[in-house]
């Protein structure tokens, strides 16, 4: 078990997805093992994790079907422990097959809007920042899904942590919120320290620089639609 763990967490660092299944098997084990590298104290393997759901989403749903219901049920409290990578999860399964994942980003989306879970002093930020990332992925697609949320997204631009401001930035971007160029205007100049995964990596960022990228994009479009996406 250790062995064939170990050799799918490799095929997730070299992005070979599909070679996943040729050389594991298009099974449930497969799928398992898959989920407890969600826990994984490497943040790219975790991450990269996150992206192989997506493509399993997209081509092989039948295969992960029953871990939608399990990740949205880490989410609860009731589950008794908060599911690590659960947003992001369900966030990148919804962008690359929404029928899937629809209920589950429907979910992660109003799980911003709840402030115990969401604000000081009982939140938690991985699982807020995930939740933030999920909102922003899917809303790079499928904006209409996700949009109604803009104004929560609005509000983390006011937080103390720099992650939070960062992704609630990136994300409003994403989904192309009408009040995205004031958003960005307002923290051009905030140098708190991001960590972003884009393009299937991990990069070292800045609120400012998510903002200053957002409003280089605007300004590339007509300024009357500013229907742009950071991709």
């Amino acid at each position: 078990m250790g062995d064939l763990k170990a050799r799918i967490g490799e095929r997730l660092l070299k992005r070979d997805y599909g070679e996943i299944l040729s050389d594991c098997g298009p099974s449930r084990r497969t799928v398992r093992l898959l989920r407890s590298l969600l826990y994984s104290p490497d943040d790219l393997l975790r991450w990269r994790t996150v992206t192989m759901f997506g493509w399993l989403a997209a081509n092989h749903p039948k295969l992960i079907a029953p871990d939608v219901q399990r990740l949205i049920w880490s989410l609860n409290d009731e589950a008794g422990s908060i599911g690590r990578g659960a947003p992001e999860t369900i966030g990148e399964m919804a962008r690359s097959n929404l029928p899937l994942a629809r209920e589950g980003i429907h979910i992660v989306a109003h799980y911003l809007e709840d402030r115990e879970t969401c604000r000081p002093p009982k939140r938690n930020l991985e699982i807020l920042i995930g939740a933030l990332w999920a909102v922003g992925r899917v809303g790079g697609k499928h904006p209409s899904v996700v949009v109604e949320v803009s104004p929560t997204l609005l509000s983390f631009l006011a937080d103390t942590d720099p992650e939070v401001r960062g992704h609630a930035l990136w994300a409003l971007g994403q989904i192309r919120s009408e009040n995205r160029r004031d958003a960005a205007e307002a923290r051009v100049g905030d140098s708190g320290k991001v960590v972003l995964y884009e393009k299937e990596d991990l990069r070292e960022t800045t609120v400012g620089s998510i903002a200053s990228v957002l409003l280089a994009s605007l300004n590339e479009a007509p300024r009357e639609s500013d229907d742009v996406s950071l991709g």
